[in-house]
């Protein structure tokens, strides 16, 4: 019986080694660049792309930008995303995951740059592993901090602007209290 849990924890534990966050942010990190072309900026963290030859919505894998309510910090991040992703520019599109709106969520690359480098150091995003897509691979957290460390952006407010999944939830939470 005790060879048997043995064997049992053995199996276990490699079948836990194969699905490792390592092994899996490889195997994200060789996944296929696909060349997109903007169309749109929606907002601060979503874009309107083509990609194989049809018009996509695609987001922001690992960042949240602020909502909507939160100005000026939600017109400055789609500023800053549109200047630095203007329509007709191409890029590099690294598939992450699908959500359950049917976007596309991944990151956007050119020349070897990160399309959210400069949303996070400029301090206009929030890195967020919440969402599809894991992001222990991404250096998006310690940009995030040379931003807050500057006090830039949204965090040229204390401690950081309100958190958008805090907004969005203290605004859901309203919402139900409303008569």
């Amino acid at each position: 019986m005790r060879q048997a849990r043995q064997a049992i924890v053995v199996t276990f534990g490699l079948s836990v080694c194969a699905v490792s966050p390592a092994a899996l942010a490889q195997s994200q990190a060789a996944a296929r660049l696909q060349p997109v072309q903007v169309l749109a900026v929606n907002n601060g963290q979503e874009l309107l792309v083509e990609i194989d030859g049809q018009g996509r919505t695609l987001r922001l894998s690992c960042l949240q930008a602020p909502r909507p309510q939160q100005q000026p910090w939600a017109e400055q991040a789609k500023d800053v995303l549109a200047r630095e992703a203007p329509v007709g520019s191409r890029w590099q599109f690294q598939l992450r995951a699908r959500d359950v709106y049917g976007r596309l969520v991944g990151t956007l690359q050119r020349n070897g740059k990160d399309l959210a480098s400069t949303l996070l150091r400029q301090g206009r995003v929030f890195a967020y592993d919440g969402f599809l897509g894991r992001c222990d691979d991404l250096p998006y957290a310690r940009w995030q901090q040379e931003a807050a460390a500057q006090r830039l952006g949204v965090w040229s407010v204390p401690g950081g602007i309100t958190r958008p999944w805090d907004q969005r939830e203290q605004t859901a939470a309203a919402e139900r209290l409303a008569p």
